[in-house]
């Protein structure tokens, strides 16, 4: 929704509902259309195999089928606190990590790569991770 006086100022809807996918004003509680929670997420990435939540505690992976349509149903949890030796590959785009004793890799488009990299190492350090 945007006003057209400059006054009122405009709204933007890119908080994404990692739950329905609908985009939500960025200052939401809940989502508008499956009131999913929307307080705790600090991210939200769409990507071709999976899409990435970030919340204060946790990066959450959700799987997608080899085409990218649709979601599998398998979910990924790792907490933020138990990750460990955080790398940002390149010159291929791979975000790479340990938990518990084994090294995930999960492939990224560059430009989520950045984002990431930039919003990952913020939120751990704000919650003393």
């Amino acid at each position: 929704m945007t006003y057209l006086d400059d006054d009122l100022g405009m709204v933007t809807f890119s908080l994404i509902c990692p739950e329905c996918g609908v985009a939500n004003p960025d200052d939401s509680l809940n989502c508008m259309v499956c009131d999913r929670d929307l307080t705790n997420i600090v991210l939200f990435l769409e990507d071709d195999s999976f899409d990435l939540e970030l919340t204060n505690e946790h990066l959450i992976e959700y799987r997608k089928n080899f085409w990218g349509t649709d979601r599998t149903g398998k979910v990924n949890r790792y907490p933020l606190s138990e990750i460990r030796n955080i790398e940002y590959g390149s010159p291929v785009t791979r975000f790479k990590f340990d938990f518990n004793g084994e090294r995930k890799v999960i492939p990224l488009r560059k430009e989520n790569m950045e984002i990431l990299k930039d919003v990952l190492p913020i939120v751990i350090k704000r919650n003393n991770i």
